[in-house]
């Protein structure tokens, strides 16, 4: 084991110190425990540890108020953030506020020692973590099963890239709810979420809801259309039930996510955009 690592401990529990850090020390680490955020502070004047574990509440200021300090005075310094009260909203503020990981409790001692195991080997590869950003707006999605929890992470760690994302699940289990999820709390926040279900529009028409069409494209197209791709530039499109697209249609959709460039019905040029 690694018997160089310092890692510190801040929780106003007294009980959770003292197990993690005997854990901790077990594992060969020096654990160095703090039962508020401001004693941890006052203690970076004397240097900074390999990894943080901090709780979110806790009297006087929050863990999320010690990690935007800690991303302006020990931006190198992993922290993984743990709390009682795990829902979307704090696995979101931990990842964007360069949280290494959010642990919610209760939570396994041997899962915690393994994230520490994790977070030094990334500081020692890879240095130092993404930097802080805004608080984001409240969900209304929650849950406190393990499940929900892996989803909630997810989400954080999606929210901060532009990379398209594929979500899967039944009828009526969310999806809509998780891609508005990931709008909220993306750099794209302040741009459109146009929302489309492939089901509910007539197969000879998704082509240009999608794409939008040129004047004279078709019998019918007396104008210039703009489809939904071009809407929701710098914002964020959502298609639901895609698996009823025909095969054509999937086609062209994969078309447009590989080059970022959509062509409208009748159309000789195709125009580029920014969404996801």
């Amino acid at each position: 084991m690694n018997r160089q690592g310092r890692v510190w401990v801040i929780d106003d529990d007294r009980s959770i110190r003292w197990v993690l850090c005997r854990a901790l020390q077990s594992a060969g680490f020096q654990a160095i425990e703090f039962e508020d955020a401001e004693r941890a502070s006052a203690a970076l004047d004397g240097g900074e540890p390999d990894v943080i574990v901090s709780d979110v509440r806790m009297p006087g200021r929050s863990g999320f108020d010690l990690l935007a300090e800690l991303r302006e005075r020990a931006p190198a310094v992993p922290v993984i953030i743990t709390t009682a009260y795990p829902d979307l909203d704090s696995a979101v503020s931990a990842f964007q506020g360069g949280a290494f990981e959010h642990l919610p409790k209760p939570f396994d001692v041997d899962e915690a020692v393994d994230l520490v195991n994790r977070a030094l080997v990334q500081r020692r590869e890879q240095g130092t973590p993404g930097q802080a950003a805004d608080a984001p707006a409240p969900s209304d999605i929650i849950g406190s099963a393990p499940s929900m929890q892996e989803v909630f992470r997810a989400i954080g760690r999606l929210s901060r890239s532009s990379i398209n994302v594929l979500i899967t699940g039944e009828s009526g289990t969310g999806k809509e709810l998780i891609a508005r999820a990931l709008h909220r709390h993306s750099p794209r926040s302040g741009g459109p979420f146009i929302a489309l279900n492939m089901a509910a529009i007539n197969r000879e028409l998704l082509e240009s809801e999608l794409f939008g069409h040129e004047r004279g494209a078709f019998t019918g197209a007396q104008a210039l259309r703009r489809g939904r791709f071009e809407q929701a530039h710098g914002g964020s499109l959502f298609l639901d039930e895609i698996g009823d697209m025909s095969e054509r249609m999937q086609k062209k959709l994969l078309r447009v996510l590989q080059e970022g460039e959509v062509r409208p019905v009748g159309g000789k040029r195709g125009s580029g955009g920014r969404f996801t």
